[in-house]
């Protein structure tokens, strides 16, 4: 495919905005929030403890001690998509975690082309030709809350609205993600996050509607201390959703920390993932991701989280 049609091509098949496309309604709350959870594989749901939780599974944020600020901005495809996640998290009593989180991922410069006389076929005397520039955005804006059920159950829930637009088309839809993770020991963790648990609507204004399928998120985190420091393996898998195949997908991912130095790799579906995080200072995070792609450029993904 020419690289002057990816735009259009990424625009149609992350937004859902014709009935071909609509199987991937969902897609773009797909690509994961945070850099350390895209340098782990998105084997996250089962670790998910800081102010990306409401994202990966709400019932993680009852294992917050302190306020958090976190800030991620990804560029897909060497910035051909442009992903930006940004949440603000805080501990509680009744609730004791909540989380408001705005996921963002634009797409710009793509171009729409008509012939200059629409009535006769493509020739080199009518030649498609740039009729406009347009852009494309997907909002998720995420209202979260957890709440402890004993030492070691917690639940959790999120409540999404969607924004989506491509050109002058627009829709917003609704929908609900139910979370519960459970400390089976002090080193195991398991996890389940089930997505648009009520089969979120996109309610578009050409008067069409896709629906985001459920789909079921399990994982397991196991924690050991090697070397002087902590490293935590993670597996996690999905299934259901809009783009269910007949394989189980598998997320791995490896985490060694030592004082204030992070190294991580994981796998994505069979996609590597590296990763590094820096703690210049014992409130401050820093990390980056790699992600690979087997047919386009990397992903790089760069966070921030303020503890306060």
């Amino acid at each position: 495919m020419p690289k002057s049609l990816l735009p259009l091509a990424f625009a149609l098949l992350l937004t859902g905005a014709v009935h071909a496309a609509s199987r991937y309604a969902g897609e773009f709350l797909g690509l994961g929030a945070g850099a350390r959870s895209a340098a782990l594989g998105s084997a996250y749901v089962a670790l998910a403890d800081d102010a990306t939780a409401g994202y990966w599974n709400a019932a993680g944020l009852s294992a917050l001690s302190s306020r958090q600020v976190h800030l991620t901005h990804a560029e897909h495809f060497s910035g051909l998509i442009q992903r930006d996640f940004v949440a603000i998290a805080r501990p509680g009593r009744l609730l004791h975690g909540m989380a408001l989180s705005l996921v963002r991922m634009g797409i710009d410069d793509i171009h729409f082309t008509e012939l200059p006389d629409p009535l006769q076929p493509p020739s080199p005397d009518n030649r498609p030709r740039i009729a406009s520039t347009e852009q494309s955005a997907d909002y998720a804006l995420y209202l979260s809350g957890s709440r402890r059920l004993g030492a070691r159950l917690s639940l959790g829930l999120s409540a999404k609205a969607i924004y989506r637009q491509v050109a002058s088309i627009n829709a917003y839809g609704f929908g609900l993600d139910l979370g519960v993770s459970y400390q089976l020991s002090h080193q195991i963790a398991l996890a389940a996050n089930v997505r648009d648990i009520t089969t979120t609507p996109i309610v578009w204004n050409t008067d069409s509607t896709d629906r985001i399928q459920p789909a079921l998120l399990l994982g397991v985190a196991y924690a050991i201390p090697i070397a002087g420091g902590q490293t935590t393996a993670l597996l996690a898998t999905r299934s259901g959703g809009d783009t269910a195949t007949a394989d189980i997908p598998l997320n791995a991912g490896l985490e060694y920390r030592h004082h204030y130095i992070t190294l991580r790799a994981g796998l994505d579906e069979g996609r590597q993932s590296l990763g590094l995080g820096f703690t210049p200072h014992r409130n401050l995070d820093l990390d980056l991701a790699y992600l690979q792609h087997d047919a386009l450029e990397a992903t790089y993904q760069l966070s921030a989280s303020l503890r306060f």
